[in-house]
């Protein structure tokens, strides 16, 4: 029941946003009754928050599951990015996106979210040195990795907007993609200082 009440949520939020959020569209697209909703979410933001943190759950879950499939010997840093870039050009990006772009206004929702980006970027992280352990003593890694989440965010935000007919945002996760593969030795960060 919890788990429909969560799909159905996501749905909405992809779907019409978090102001066209209406908890009588969750109850029907979820098949249940305003009592069984009352009894699992007591308020619309208990449901949105754990919505959003069934997304980062789901999304940590299937990205292990996806690149674990890759056999090891095969896996390399730019199929790791397309499975990452992958959740972010799906409907359920559209969803947390929603969620962050609410949390803004209102501060039940936005104190309820907090620690959420870090959350993100920690599990991004993680599973990064799952797959690639030999990364883990990389100078800047995290803040490395955090750019690449900010830029993921950001050039899903202009595809929810067109569809890069020119392909240029395809080129830009191409050019992350060999510079993270680069040796270090190879990396201009003499200048950078922590």
């Amino acid at each position: 029941m919890r788990g429909r009440l969560l799909d159905a949520t996501i749905d909405c939020l992809a779907a019409s946003g978090y102001g066209g959020l209406s908890t009588n569209d969750v109850v029907r697209r979820a098949g249940v009754s305003r009592g069984a909703l009352a009894h699992h979410f007591p308020s619309k933001t208990d449901l949105v928050v754990a919505a959003g943190q069934r997304l980062i759950d789901e999304r940590a879950a299937e990205f292990r599951q996806r690149f674990a499939a890759i056999p090891q010997g095969e896996r390399t840093i730019q199929q790791a990015l397309d499975v990452l870039w992958s959740f972010f050009e799906s409907s359920t990006f559209a969803a947390i996106v929603e969620l962050d772009v609410a949390a803004r206004t209102h501060r039940e929702l936005r104190r309820s979210l907090a620690g959420t980006g870090e959350q993100i970027a920690e599990l991004t992280r993680s599973v990064f040195l799952e797959c690639f352990p030999d990364y883990a003593d990389r100078p800047f890694l995290d803040e490395v990795l955090s750019a690449v989440v900010a830029l993921f965010s950001g050039l899903a935000l202009q595809n929810m907007v067109d569809d890069d007919p020119l392909g240029r945002r395809r080129a830009v996760r191409g050019l992350v993609g060999a510079l993270l593969s680069l040796p270090v030795t190879d990396l201009p960060l003499g200048s950078l200082a922590r």
